[in-house]
């Protein structure tokens, strides 16, 4: 059987391993991917890799560009505070927009994901700690019943992945990630829009914070 008749799997395995790779810091900013040395360590065609590259592109975790190839994403200090200004414009917005008490089914699904969430931080698992993060946010902010808005903070999100990223073996980090996940539960419960959108948006700065600090924009 021909490599090519494995691409789907091939595709979703490079790119889950080299997600963990920029997660985890084993691939650095601006770092060059080479489409043929991927090919050889995986074992595949260039044609597999470059669909990884492409999700990967998609995810803002790396930028392709024509005549130069694939590198690691890496953003400048005011590129990370002027993305993280539009996340808090628009997550305040969206969490003003919630219609409050929201149905029980979906605070139960909530808090369902709360739990996956913390027990996957318990566990060090930290592809289960980004999937149960990002299905958290997704499910929340759908609440707000614009879904334009709710795509724009979607596609702002995935703008962030490389920032975010950055904190996300941070076990200090991630647990006050988890207790805010949790008061952000407690706001929805309390039918409170303005605390709702005030924990959304201090949600929001510790990553930057980090991202700038870790990499000296910060004294």
């Amino acid at each position: 059987m021909s490599r090519e008749s494995h691409a789907p799997t091939s595709v979703q395995t490079i790119t889950r391993t080299l997600e963990v790779d920029i997660v985890l810091g084993r691939l650095y900013p601006r770092e060059r991917l080479v489409e043929e040395q991927l090919a050889n360590r995986f074992e595949t065609s260039r044609h597999v890799v470059r669909q990884a590259l492409l999700e990967l592109e998609i995810a803002g975790l790396v930028v392709r560009e024509a005549n130069k190839g694939a590198t690691v994403c890496e953003y400048s200090a005011e590129e990370v505070n002027q993305l993280y200004q539009m996340r808090g414009i628009v997550e305040w917005q969206a969490a003003m927009l919630i219609p409050l008490p929201i149905d029980p089914a979906y605070h139960a699904r909530l808090e369902t994901i709360c739990d996956e969430h913390a027990a996957a931080i318990s566990a060090s698992d930290m592809i289960r700690v980004v999937a149960a993060n990002k299905e958290f946010h997704q499910v929340a902010y759908r609440l707000c019943g614009n879904h334009f808005l709710a795509d724009v903070i979607d596609e702002m999100a995935k703008k962030s992945n490389l920032v975010r990223f950055t904190s996300s073996t941070d076990l200090v980090r991630l647990k006050q990630a988890r207790d805010e996940h949790y008061q952000i539960l407690a706001a929805l419960k309390q039918n409170d829009n303005v605390a709702l959108a005030e924990i959304s948006v201090k949600h929001l700065q510790p990553s930057r914070l980090m991202y700038l600090e870790k990499r000296g924009h910060l004294a």
